[in-house]
């Protein structure tokens, strides 16, 4: 969930949203704007300037087979116990 209040007040209207760091794999997240732009162009229905962000990437995780694995540690540390 993001702090920003912009951003939660513009789910309270889309409802869930899934959207991990703007980048591609194995590369730097972008932290602005005009760095999302470079990667993805046009192929981005809209983009929300919120200046340069300062926090670390997200978590991004995969269950399967029961079982969660960790793709990329970032800003939320997922517990050990969900991890056996």
């Amino acid at each position: 969930m993001p702090s920003n209040e912009f951003l939660l007040q513009l789910l309270k209207i889309t409802g869930p949203l899934v959207a991990p760091s703007a980048n591609f794999e194995g590369e730097k997240p972008a932290v602005n704007i005009s760095g999302a732009k470079k990667y993805f162009k046009d192929s981005v229905a809209f983009y929300i300037d919120a200046g340069d962000l300062k926090s670390k990437p997200s978590t991004v995780a995969k269950l399967e087979n029961n079982k969660l694995k960790i793709l990329r540690e970032g800003a939320y540390k997922i517990p050990a116990e969900f991890l056996k």
